[in-house]
């Protein structure tokens, strides 16, 4: 895999240059992943746009859902606005990992018409006193939006010059919305920031205290720290991850002998410096955290794998074979593996009974999805089709066996809720599993739908497959709330927009004989 980067830089490269990922695409599963291959989806873009993600907004769930911070965000009033929405989430979840958090913390520099002229440095700096007087956090991070990125705001030297007179650690993140056309390009802003700010290593005397050389045991507690070192798996959770995800994946590590560790999201700064004490890193979706994982690697030489997401039986055996393999566990994965694979194939037959031959159309991160994909195939639905937000070739090997088993399906790469609408007046599917804020245009289009994620649910593991295939089994069961928002409710456009393709919009695309809607 391609994975050029540079982390001496100040500001990261957009994921559309730093690893190529596409943002448009329309047509099959094949075409999807020969033009990957061929390093010919970035060619495609699209003549129009509507709304789409911003990274400065996704830029803000790592930073609030980090324990005893404040997040700035350096421009108008309204780049804030959601930030509300997330207060109850981010002390609910922190509650289910029993983490007491303090909720949403978060100033606005609100700057005017008159700053975006003259310049808001000056209120930048006011506002990082003022956070750091009013909260005493240990941690503050300052979002660029776009209106200072496009007059210039220098915000590392407000940053430096603030540090100077503040306790907390100012962590700048440069993600104007505008930076990035992949708005998950945000994951690694943030990361960037962190990795330049913070240290991940204990220190002596205040983390630990060192083995005394000259006690007689010496040798024996030296011993039994590193055979647990050795022993220890570190997980990158994401906003997206729930702790049923977590505690599920723990279960099944935990019952092979292995200790683990999960970061980044729900911890406090002075937690991350215990990263480092682990064997190995795993990313749960490799969506969010692999330029952490490598940084973390080429520093201080902590292997990281990226097997798959663990969502569906056959994901959850490579996810965990993946790492058993690596602590030399292989046998002892294989017989409790083979134990929740027949107990999770038993429970599944009813449910099965329920919904098979039910159509499916699923649309979110490329990797969630193609896992989600595959355990609908599992439990005998047919799945019409793949809505991708942006795609690379870390889903390549996803997919490839997402076509090999559900077959060469319609696949668009798109943010666009216009798209979407037309995917499914085209593909007309019982059910759809979208990413959360999606889920209202698809009600509206007669469609029940399901979220892909959700913190309070539980999706990973043999668990998770149990209880996703139960809320489709439930959700199929009485489809008239979908009908009735539908039956009054107009979608904003026109007849016109459903005769055309849903990659009318879409330039550079392949040229293919396969069929298109």
């Amino acid at each position: 895999m391609k994975f050029d980067v540079n982390f001496d830089v100040q500001v990261p490269n957009p994921r559309e240059r730093q690893r190529a990922t596409a943002y448009a695409f329309g047509g099959c599963t094949s075409d999807l992943r020969s033009g990957s291959c061929a390093g010919c989806l970035g060619r495609c873009d699209r003549s129009f746009t509507q709304a789409m993600f911003c990274q400065m907004g996704v830029s803000t769930l790592i930073s609030f859902s980090t324990k005893d911070s404040v997040v700035i965000m350096h421009g108008p009033v309204g780049c804030g606005s959601q930030s509300h929405g997330i207060d109850f989430s981010i002390k609910q979840y922190g509650a289910a990992r029993g983490v007491k958090m303090e909720g949403v913390r978060w100033l606005s520099t609100n700057l005017t018409e008159t700053d975006v002229i003259s310049g808001g440095n000056e209120k930048l700096y006011d506002t990082i006193i003022e956070a750091d007087r009013r909260f005493r956090p240990t941690a503050i991070f300052v979002c660029n939006t776009c209106a200072p990125g496009v007059i210039g705001d220098d915000i590392e030297s407000v940053v430096n010059h603030a540090q100077e007179q503040v306790t907390a650690t100012v962590v700048p993140l440069h993600c104007p919305g505008f930076g990035a056309k992949v708005f998950s390009s945000a994951y690694d802003v943030v990361y960037h920031g962190i990795m330049h700010r913070f240290g991940f290593e204990p220190k002596k005397y205040i983390d630990y205290t060192p083995f005394d050389k000259s006690d007689p045991d010496y040798e024996i507690k030296k011993q039994r720290y590193e055979y647990k070192k050795s022993r220890t798996v570190t997980l990158y959770n994401a906003w997206s991850i729930g702790p049923g995800d977590e505690k599920e994946i723990k279960r099944l590590l935990n019952a092979l002998g292995i200790n683990v560790n999960i970061f980044v999201e729900y911890k406090e700064p002075d937690d991350w410096r215990f990263i480092t004490e682990t064997a190995l890193n795993v990313s749960f979706c490799h969506v969010h955290d692999v330029y952490f994982l490598e940084y973390l690697k080429r520093e201080f030489g902590i292997p990281y794998i990226l097997p798959t997401i663990p969502i569906g039986t056959d994901q959850t055996v490579k996810f965990i074979k993946a790492i058993a393999e690596f602590f030399g566990l292989e046998k002892e994965a294989d017989f409790l593996l083979k134990k929740e694979t027949e107990k999770l194939k038993k429970a599944l037959v009813p449910i099965r009974k329920n919904v098979e031959g039910k159509s499916v159309l699923i649309s979110g991160g490329f990797l969630r999805i193609g896992a989600t994909g595959l355990l609908a195939d599992e439990i005998g639905l047919k799945v019409v089709g793949f809505r991708n937000f942006n795609y690379d070739e870390f889903g390549d090997q996803l997919f490839s066996e997402v076509q090999e088993k559900i077959g060469d399906v319609q696949n668009a790469v798109s943010t666009q809720a216009n798209e979407l609408v037309n995917m499914v007046y085209k593909l007309k599917p019982d059910i759809a599993i979208s990413h959360p804020s999606v889920g209202v245009w698809l009600v509206k289009a007669g469609v029940p739908s399901l979220t892909l994620f959700a913190q309070r649910f539980t999706y990973f593991g043999f668990t998770g497959a149990y209880s996703l295939a139960k809320r489709i089994e439930r959700t199929l069961k009485n489809t008239a709330y979908a009908r009735n928002i539908s039956a009054h409710t107009k979608l904003p456009y026109q007849e016109q927009w459903y005769g055309k393709s849903p990659y009318h919009y879409i330039t550079g695309l392949p040229e293919t004989d396969k069929p298109t809607i």
